[in-house]
């Protein structure tokens, strides 16, 4: 909740595809799917009234997982990327870790966010409502 008490609610789930172009605007049938989601998960919330909506962007590696590693194709380049709708939150021990793999240092995480082929989709648990 924020300092005036508003509340942030937002989907963590599969979303939509957009042209990052286009004006960010929430489609009205969203809003029934937040009042769903807010009348089982905080009932006292479910009828308050909306006072702003934005559509915020944000990208997703096909398993949730960073992508932090070098382009095995391109020399010289390191891709940090898939903030997977986490990025903000772990800025904090990303760095880190990014400068870990530019450096060549060893790292415990490198292998879970290395290079990898596309593979199975994923959906961690907390993504798994209302898609």
């Amino acid at each position: 909740a924020q300092p005036d008490g508003r509340v942030k609610v937002a989907n963590h789930g599969a979303g939509i595809a957009v042209d990052p172009r286009q004006e960010k605007l929430v489609s009205p049938e969203w809003e029934g799917r937040f009042r769903a989601f807010l009348s089982t998960a905080r009932p006292d919330l479910s009828d308050a009234p909306v006072i702003k909506t934005r559509l915020c962007l944000y990208s997703d590696t096909f398993d949730g997982d960073f992508l932090i590693d070098h382009d095995p194709e391109r020399s010289g380049l390191v891709v940090a990327s898939g903030g997977s709708g986490h990025g903000f939150k772990f800025a904090p021990v990303l760095g880190s870790l990014i400068a870990d793999v530019v450096e060549g240092r060893a790292n415990p995480w490198a292998e879970r966010f290395r290079w990898r082929a596309l593979g199975e989709h994923r959906r961690e648990a907390a993504r798994a409502y209302g898609r």
